[in-house]
């Protein structure tokens, strides 16, 4: 639920993966050190297929280590040689192909960790590196073996987890096994789709772009990229598929474009809505307030009047052509979230189910990934309860909040939780929209700052007055 791009990646990107090319996490290939292949290749020479490593033993994750590789099993990486001592291991894990970039693409999220002495006396970090482009079920086993061989290793000190996009889908499946919850201390999820995604239902996304789409080569345009995407990530479309907790999935039936290479499909909820994963949400047996989880949602025009959104997509059509639609066609990532934040907030929804919404474009609220209900781990029930088609809405979302904390930031995207990224013109210093009162901080510091008071009781870690100016390097 992401730097330069390869070549390949370049050419995909011009016949329509600008559509798709950011989604999640995409990464381009790197090359691997022999040191780290070897390590690899010894994977499987004890317990649970895992080398008996001690918790200050684990293999150094250098800065100018790059992988190419893709991992035979979930490993774990330290980022220095001290020891463990009397702290808590920290353990982060990434989202879709951030096994094959440089630091599993933490490195900005850490520096600014170990600039504040505090975080040094209290966590050790600690990353994990699994295949993510492998089914989840395939590499739960891995990951859970992983958590509890960290823990072994700390003496026994419960895990702390930090996760971004799919690797929170990973924690949440994990902590159904009670020896894991036993494990784990606190999951920190940032745009984690826990209900999954619109982007993600094939037939859904197709219907959209059919009924949206006027020009017959636009409409090829985006089927072509979509096919072309999830053929090399077949995994998003089985595990991360919008489960319908809302009921949004339109009975459509079958559709198909005059033009060969369009949209077509067969649309209905009960081959589209992805059933695994609701039933996942409604079987219980975690504890969500095990959970810190961060929602972010991108400005669109979908969120203004129609008159006004009219106007500003006529005038402002050239500057969009200029920094969102070329930019996405050479594979940047920001750009293209940009843009699949408008398709994921133009999905059409079942017109019964979304009557009550606040507006009809009932996910306009998403990171370009991730809907802001999914990312927060609501219930199937708030989501059809109280529907998130509007800034106006978040406040009413708070009652049906179940996780210890939940943020939610304005104008953030999916990557902005990991690099910081800010929309143009906008500041780095962000409020959360469910507790405007916290005041502002960079993204990095809400994180560090949460996690740093993540042993205050539920429903007090949202409320510490400092201002950001008090994470300061000292």
């Amino acid at each position: 639920m992401y730097h330069p791009v390869t070549h390949k990646a370049c050419e995909l990107a011009k016949r329509g993966v600008m559509l798709l090319a950011a989604c999640a996490v995409l990464a381009p290939a790197q090359a691997q050190p022999e040191k780290l292949a070897a390590v690899q290749a010894a994977q499987g020479s004890g317990p649970n297929g895992y080398i008996e490593w001690t918790a200050n033993e684990y293999p150094i994750l250098r800065r100018k280590d790059r992988f190419k590789k893709k991992p035979f099993k979930a490993q774990i990486f330290q980022i220095d040689r001290e020891a463990l001592g009397d702290r808590r291991p920290l353990l982060m894990v990434h989202g879709l192909r951030g096994e094959y970039w440089r630091d599993f693409r933490w490195g900005k999220v850490i520096k600014r960790f170990i600039t504040y002495p505090d975080f040094g006396s209290k966590y050790k970090v600690y990353l994990l590196r699994y295949s993510s482009i492998d089914p989840l079920k395939s590499v739960l086993p891995q990951f859970k073996a992983a958590v509890l061989d960290l823990q072994r290793q700390s003496g026994g000190k419960p895990v702390t987890l930090l996760t971004l996009s799919m690797g929170g889908n990973l924690a949440h499946e994990a902590l159904k096994d009670p020896d894991l919850d036993r494990a784990v201390r606190l999951v920190f999820t940032l745009g984690t789709p826990f209900h999954g995604s619109p982007l993600f239902c094939k037939d859904w996304f197709m219907y959209s772009a059919y009924k949206n789409l006027s020009f017959p080569w636009t409409r090829i345009d985006h089927s072509m990229a979509y096919r072309l995407y999830f053929k090399r990530n077949p995994n998003l479309l089985t595990d991360l598929a919008w489960d319908n907790c809302d009921g949004y999935i339109p009975d459509a039936g079958q559709f198909k474009s005059i033009l060969p290479l369009g949209p077509s499909g067969n649309l209905t909820p009960e081959t589209n809505a992805n059933r695994r994963l609701l039933e996942l949400n409604k079987g219980g047996g975690i504890d969500k307030r095990k959970f810190i989880s961060y929602a972010a949602y991108l400005v669109n025009p979908y969120l203004k009047p129609d008159f006004v959104r009219y106007l500003e997509s006529t005038l402002l059509y050239p500057y969009s052509l200029l920094t969102v639609k070329l930019p996405a066609h050479l594979a940047r990532e920001h750009p293209v979230l940009k843009m699949l934040n408008r398709s994921i907030a133009r999905t059409i929804p079942e017109a019964a189910a979304a009557a009550n919404a606040s507006g009809r474009f009932v996910y306009a609220l998403n990171d370009g990934i991730t809907p802001v209900n999914s990312a927060l781990f609501v219930t199937a029930e708030a989501c059809q309860e109280c529907t998130t088609a509007s800034e106006s809405d978040l406040s009413r979302l708070k009652p049906y909040l179940e996780v210890r904390l939940a943020r939610v930031f304005r104008n953030a995207d999916h990557l902005t939780f990991i690099d910081g990224y800010r929309p143009r013109g906008a500041s780095h210093m962000l409020r959360d929209e469910l507790n405007p009162g916290d005041g502002l901080r960079t993204m990095f510091d809400w994180i560090l700052s949460d996690i740093m008071q993540s042993d205050t009781l539920p429903g007090q870690l949202a409320k510490d007055e400092k201002p950001a100016t008090d994470l300061e390097v000292k």
